[in-house]
């Protein structure tokens, strides 16, 4: 998918479709996160995300969700504290089924 405005070497996204995105791939850009701010820039409408860390062997047990379906109101920012991650083993995954705005994802 493709996201205008986004520099993922800075930690920045900007998001406004639909669909799964990898915001830190396997072995890029350190799993080492202080904070992940994720913004919904709508002025009315929620938007509903997951965001999860993916192992890649496709089994049931490949997907370890650090959100499952939250929703965050219009105008509002959800951080996360912490976010850190083994990224020799995991990928971190943004996905969103719901989305009528943009979303900005900085991570820090």
């Amino acid at each position: 998918n493709v996201m205008a405005n986004t520099n993922p070497n800075r930690g920045v996204w900007d998001i406004d479709t639909t669909g799964d995105y990898i915001l830190f791939d396997y072995k890029k850009n350190k799993g080492g996160i202080k904070t992940l701010s994720i913004v919904n820039q709508h002025a009315s409408t929620a938007t509903t995300f997951n965001l999860y860390l993916d192992d890649g062997l496709g089994n049931g047990n490949s997907k370890i969700y650090i959100a499952a379906n939250m929703s965050i109101p219009a105008g509002a920012i959800l951080e996360l504290d912490n976010v850190s991650f083994d990224n020799d083993v995991y990928k971190l995954v943004f996905n969103t089924a719901s989305i009528s705005g943009p979303i900005n994802i900085i991570a820090r």
